[in-house]
């Protein structure tokens, strides 16, 4: 087995990436683990649409509200988490999340398995912060990593 080093980061640490105006901090890479999960830090500015209502055959997602308010629509239902609140999201499940407030937001967000961060790094280098977006292009990525509408049914839902 791989040697697995402690990783200590100081405060505001991580390796940045810009996605449509939010700023994540990749805390942990799946490579630094054995790929068990990703850990990342969510910096999402005020009014910040968020990404549209999905759902992951693989992935499954633990959420901690650091400060701010996070807007998370969970299948039909809408809520609205406080700091400390936590939420986790299995597999199959659609979910959204907004920042509709006039202050920046913040979540901490641990995902299983590993990899999800190499999603994050291709949206940068798709959309970045300002760039233009191709539908198509994002429709790619989203499907190479696990990232489906919420109509779409997977073989596993059919039975």
């Amino acid at each position: 087995m791989k040697n697995i080093q402690p990783i200590l980061l100081p405060a505001g640490g991580g390796s940045k990436i810009k996605v449509g105006g939010a700023s994540l901090f990749v805390k942990l890479f799946s490579n630094a683990c054995g790929g068990v999960m990703t850990i990342t830090e969510y910096r999402l500015p005020p009014n910040f649409p968020g990404p549209p209502p999905h759902k992951h055959r693989q992935f499954e997602h633990a959420w901690y509200v650091l400060r701010g308010e996070v807007n998370v629509q969970l299948g039909a239902e809408m809520k609205v988490l406080q700091p400390g609140s936590f939420l986790f999201i299995p597999k199959y499940t659609v979910h959204a999340f907004s920042n509709l407030c006039d202050h920046e937001a913040g979540l901490l967000a641990i995902d299983t398995p590993g990899g999800f961060e190499k999603y994050y790094g291709d949206l940068q280098d798709a959309i970045g912060d300002n760039k233009t977006v191709d539908q198509q292009i994002i429709r790619d990525i989203q499907l190479k990593y696990d990232t489906y509408p919420p109509d779409y049914v997977f073989e596993s839902e059919q039975q």
